[in-house]
């Protein structure tokens, strides 16, 4: 059994025999905590999203101060009306150091729909998108 809590609805799934059964239910919001721009010291994350002969590459920067054990998180997206956007790549650059360059490329079978790259450091709810581009990815 599942739980996906979305907005004020909660949505579970059973599976049951192969069987699945959606069933919604109002749920109470709850407050999420804070979130900041960014950890102290350090700029704020700055995303990329180029392509090269369909290749996507994703990419996501920042400098700190002080050498600390950090993780920036690099992902692309597909620009898609659902909630969340499906992911289509993911990797991180994370150890204690001042200069984090996080980098991910990948295909996705030939689809040409709108990606965009997102970049946030893990300990942060706050993260940074670059706008959506229509691309035909490589296969």
């Amino acid at each position: 059994m599942k739980g996906i809590k979305i907005a004020a609805w909660t949505l579970t799934t059973l599976l049951a025999g192969g069987t699945a059964v959606a069933v919604s239910t109002a749920a109470t919001a709850s407050a999420a905590p804070a979130a900041v721009a960014k950890p102290a010291g350090c700029s704020t994350p700055k995303p990329s999203l180029t392509e090269s002969n369909g290749l996507l590459k994703g990419r996501g920067t920042s400098t700190c101060d002080t050498s600390l054990t950090r993780t920036l998180q690099v992902e692309i997206k597909w620009n898609k009306s659902v909630f969340p956007d499906p992911l289509t790549a993911k990797s991180a650059d994370s150890g204690t150091k001042k200069k984090y360059d996080a980098q991910v490329s990948s295909c996705d079978g030939g689809a040409k729909r709108g990606y965009y790259a997102r970049t946030y450091f893990t300990r942060d709810d706050n993260h940074h998108d670059t706008k959506p581009r229509d691309i035909r990815s490589c296969g």
